[in-house]
């Protein structure tokens, strides 16, 4: 059961702004409340993924840990957030570590009960996917607005990264596999 503070919360987030109430509804009892203390691991990178997570009290970091074993800070989010967008629709794991940096309460959506959603109430499965969708969209377009200000803070960094950064740019149009 959520709560009705926990609901209001969920109901009153941007990540479905364009959504009916009666939609948002059925999305919010296909979710289970959840409670984590700061430092508790959210999302561990490189570890199968059951959830999606709707952050609607406190703060978190996302890490990314490279393959030389350094740990770089990617973002901190602030409820209201999502995350575990690019690893709950598909079997890969995600691709960074989700750490709780104050005690947050979150609304997360575990597979089994996706898949009751999707047959039971179609539309709201397919409400949450269009903000899913709309929200890893705007990460796509603050990674680019990220590198295109690094690129002309740096002029003189080597040509080679803004080469790579437009190669990689029209692979994600060009390219249906990615």
């Amino acid at each position: 059961m959520i709560n009705a503070d926990a609901a209001e919360r969920f109901m009153a987030a941007p990540w479905l702004e364009s959504t009916d109430r009666e939609t948002k509804q059925e999305l919010l009892r296909a979710l289970a409340e959840e409670r984590a203390a700061k430092g508790a691991t959210l999302l561990a990178q490189g570890q199968p993924n059951d959830h999606l997570a709707f952050l609607i009290e406190g703060t978190a970091e996302i890490l990314r840990r490279g393959e030389d074993g350094r740990t770089d800070l990617i973002t901190t989010l602030s409820a209201p957030a999502v995350f575990g967008t690019t690893s709950f629709f598909r079997p890969d794991p995600p691709p960074a570590t989700v750490r709780a940096t104050s005690d947050v309460r979150l609304l997360t959506l575990h597979h089994p009960a996706y898949q009751t959603l999707r047959r039971d109430h179609p539309r709201a499965a397919e409400a949450l996917a269009v903000a899913v969708l709309r929200a890893v969209s705007e990460r796509f377009d603050l990674i680019d607005r990220l590198f295109a200000e690094y690129i002309r803070k740096h002029p003189h960094a080597p040509s080679g990264d803004v080469t790579e950064w437009s190669r990689f740019r029209s692979r994600l149009f060009e390219e249906h596999s990615i």
